[in-house]
């Protein structure tokens, strides 16, 4: 029974890692009906950055990478939403994308920074032939007629991360931890991060608030004197 257990957790584990759980179900029946509680991976800035500067941005391969890479953070996009895109969900001019096929079905808009812009739009000049219902993120560097699997974009974000020498290698959800932690850190709502990341609960937002109070305290005790 502990064996299978485990394989069904550690199933669960890659699931919420892929972004297709929020969190590990089997966690909840541990024990005498205890709830393991984990924190979200997240990157620091510093990381991030240098994941994002890792693709060769002048070979076509390298400048999806690294739209795809800077969507991720800049949106806080599940995997599958970002699979999900076409060319016409992304409004440049705007500055806005359109989220079609969210978790349950909801449809929402969120903005995107000027670095992510400026990436996609290098990447846009790559796929100018596309129409608006053509796939966003195609393989074999824009010359595909298919969306990339998450699969592609799971080895794509560690073949960078290689690259930029993190000391762990993350998955495409790091992204999106990251970016709600960033943004709590940076004083925004957590009702505003939830519409954003497309929670249906603000609680399942609320992990994030522990996240942040974990890197202070962290920062606390290394700076403090009578920590």
């Amino acid at each position: 029974m502990n064996r299978k257990k485990a394989a069904l957790s550690a199933f669960a584990k890659f699931l919420v890692g892929e972004g297709v759980l929020s969190e590990n179900p089997v966690a909840m029946v541990e024990g005498a009906g205890r709830r393991e509680t984990h924190l979200p991976h997240v990157l620091t800035a510093g990381q991030v950055g240098r994941l994002l500067a890792a693709p060769d941005r002048t070979t076509p391969r390298g400048r999806r990478d690294a739209a795809f890479l800077e969507l991720l953070y800049a949106t806080g996009l599940r995997v599958s939403e970002l699979c999900d895109l076409v060319v016409g969900d992304v409004d440049l001019p705007h500055g806005v994308l359109r989220v079609q096929r969210g978790k349950g079905g909801k449809e929402r808009w969120v903005p995107v920074g000027a670095p992510a812009l400026s990436a996609l739009a290098s990447y846009r000049s790559d796929i100018r032939k596309s129409l608006p219902t053509n796939p966003l993120f195609v393989g074999h560097a824009g010359t595909g007629k298919h969306s990339i699997g998450r699969g592609l974009v799971w080895r794509a974000i560690r073949e960078h991360a290689r690259k930029a020498g993190l000391p762990e290698l993350p998955s495409p959800h790091w992204l999106r931890h990251s970016f709600a932690t960033h943004l709590l850190s940076g004083g925004a709502d957590v009702r505003a991060i939830q519409e954003l990341l497309g929670h249906a609960r603000v609680s399942t937002t609320q992990i994030y608030t522990h996240v942040d109070t974990d890197r202070l305290r962290i920062a606390y005790r290394a700076a403090h004197p009578r920590a």
